[in-house]
């Protein structure tokens, strides 16, 4: 059996986790199949939830996860109106 070396940081310590992301670069996505997302355990019948885009990209490409909607990197900066 292979012995753990202690100086290697697990994610179990805090120090290889995951950093929460901003809004900005984030997309909203919603559970097709029930998953374990770090602590949480997330189903189908759960609200949509935000992630970092690549995090998006993994679950989606994994069949565990559709994309809901993104956040917009500025949120005041509005869609230019056309005339005509």
């Amino acid at each position: 059996m292979a012995r753990k070396n202690v100086d290697e940081p697990s994610v179990s310590d805090g120090k290889n986790a995951a950093p929460e992301p901003t809004d900005a670069g984030t997309i909203q996505v919603q559970p097709v199949r029930r998953f374990m997302d770090g602590d949480i355990f997330r189903t189908p019948a759960d609200d949509p939830f935000h992630v970092s885009r690549l995090r998006a990209a993994e679950l989606k490409g994994n069949g565990l996860v559709t994309i809901v909607g993104e956040v917009p990197d500025n949120k005041m900066n509005r869609a230019p109106e056309t005339k005509g």
